[in-house]
């Protein structure tokens, strides 16, 4: 994540009159807070975002230059359904700042067909493709069966192994049945991203222990009043341990809650998480940039 793009056509002579237009539409939202260190945000859906949003694919470039502070140094594109697979690919083909990661989320578990797996392992071998994941257990809403989620878990996290790929996990209310499958198949020296992590200390701490190059990814949720516990599990977790991500476009920060949430938050959750540490915000970008060089290369 040390290269840099020039989202930069809206400047040059000769821009449309509808370029021209969108620059204007899109200037008002940039965030005053920042930093001058850089970040990249771990996980986030651009897909999802600008179709919340009315906005076509091919805008991402001018959204992000009105809306992205100057610090913004890249992000990780997560697709995790069959669906996600095409739009990623173009973002990535297109945008030097973007990376990506390809998985069945396990709300999509029924969806994960032997096809699907074949477009995902191909994607694999693509220079900018990070990890495999999205994927896990979510028994909150079982959008797809639990016992459906279990075995295609199982087996995203071997096709990960086998293409020598990262994992972005997904847990909610499955503390257990996510540790124990991911112990009886991830190698203990294995990279793993557990993203939005809204669960338990005890699993935190579990998580910590088990795969020392684990890291977990804090969103927004951090800054609700209502999140205490997840205020603590932030204090406790190490800081060598965390990276940034905004999961976007869900749960935007306070003072954005309810807003559609996009990268250029994330200085207010890494502005969080210097407070509930009680350290230098310079030091929370500082490494968990490293953290993500560590995980994602």
């Amino acid at each position: 994540f040390s290269s840099h793009m020039r989202c930069g056509y809206l400047a040059r002579r000769g821009a449309s009159k509808k370029q021209f237009f969108l620059k204007k539409r899109f200037t008002t939202s940039r965030p005053e807070l920042g930093c001058e260190v850089s970040y990249v945000d771990t996980h986030t859906h651009i897909d999802m975002t600008l179709r919340k949003l009315k906005l076509p694919l091919d805008q991402f470039c001018e959204f992000a230059a009105s809306h992205f502070p100057p610090s913004f140094d890249g992000c990780v594109q997560v697709s995790c359904t069959a669906d996600a697979i095409v739009p990623t690919t173009k973002l990535i083909d297109k945008h030097e700042k973007v990376w990506a990661s390809f998985g069945i989320h396990p709300h999509d578990a029924q969806d994960y067909t032997t096809d699907v797996e074949n477009k995902i392992s191909a994607m694999m071998s693509h220079p900018k493709c990070v990890a495999w994941g999205e994927i896990g257990l979510d028994y909150h809403y079982n959008h797809s069966d639990p016992e459906i989620q279990r075995k295609v878990f199982k087996r995203q996290l071997e096709m990960a192994i086998e293409h020598k790929k990262p994992i972005v996990v997904h847990t909610r209310e499955a503390e257990e049945d996510t540790y124990e499958i991911m112990r009886n198949i991830v190698p203990p020296a294995w990279p793993i991203h557990v993203h939005c992590f809204t669960s338990s200390l005890e699993l935190a701490m579990s998580l910590l222990e088990r795969w020392p190059n684990l890291k977990i990814g804090f969103t927004g949720v951090i800054t609700f009043k209502s999140a205490k516990d997840l205020h603590y599990t932030v204090q406790e977790v190490p800081l060598s341990r965390i990276v940034l991500e905004t999961d976007a476009p869900f749960m935007a920060p306070v003072p954005h809650r309810g807003a559609t949430c996009h990268s250029g938050f994330i200085p207010h959750i890494a502005d969080r998480i210097a407070e509930l540490k009680r350290i230098n915000v310079k030091d929370v970008y500082n490494v968990t940039r490293e953290n993500t060089k560590q995980l994602y290369g």
